[in-house]
């Protein structure tokens, strides 16, 4: 199982999240946490919103999998009214970098992908880690 433990609940109505093993499962975990959040959400979401949000949710957990140290990350949804905050955090202080991009399935295509989608990106380095924090608007 991926989940390590939940770090919100979803009846307080603003928020998910979860603890998570760095496992390629997590991916795929993650995107169902989006599903959940935003079919809980008080009002409808743009389907173009919904597919952003999940892409971005992916790309991140993905690049943790693939590129952060540690055992653990986690991700939190928070309903901002205007559209979804994203905060994806592990324990390597490294911070996201472009990559050359690969044509044969190597890569390079999440980070760019993640910019274009989001409205707001930030990432916030501390020595134990980094939190990758988005904005998908609606």
């Amino acid at each position: 199982m991926t989940t390590v433990e939940p770090s919100c609940e979803l009846g307080t109505g603003t928020g998910l999240g979860a603890r998570l093993e760095r496992d390629p499962q997590a991916a795929v975990y993650a995107r169902g946490m989006v599903r959940t959040f935003l079919d809980a959400l008080p009002r409808a979401v743009p389907r173009e919103t919904a597919e952003a949000v999940l892409l971005v949710v992916s790309e991140l957990v993905t690049n943790v999998v693939r590129h952060a140290r540690g055992r653990l990350c986690s991700v939190d949804l928070r309903d901002m009214g205007n559209g979804v905050r994203i905060s994806v955090s592990d324990d390597d202080p490294e911070p996201p970098r472009p990559r050359r991009l690969d044509l044969t399935g190597q890569g390079g295509f999440g980070w760019p992908l993640v910019r274009r989608l989001s409205s707001e990106l930030t990432v916030l380095s501390r020595p134990d880690g980094k939190t990758v924090l988005a904005v998908v608007s609606f």
